[in-house]
């Protein structure tokens, strides 16, 4: 893969996926998930990144039961 198709490839994930930095907001909402949930720091960063992209689901294999996290409901797309 040459690196101007590389490129092209990562300008349509920017276009199609705003990014989302970690805000103190993110962090603070990374935090309380983790204490509520005893979650580990990256899981509640993911989710607290979601909840500021207003993401509702997210397709993981890693994060088990419950199923949701402050209206985030999780999707495992190998079952």
């Amino acid at each position: 893969m040459t690196s101007d198709l590389v490129r092209k490839y990562v300008a349509t994930v920017r276009f199609s996926f705003p990014l989302e930095m970690p805000t103190p907001m993110v962090l603070d909402h990374a935090l309380d998930l983790s204490e509520r949930h005893s979650l580990s720091h990256w899981d509640s960063m993911i989710l607290g990144a979601c909840k500021a992209a207003n993401v509702t689901a997210l397709y993981t294999e890693d994060l088990g039961s419950p199923t949701q996290y402050d209206g985030i409901q999780l999707i495992n797309p190998f079952v």
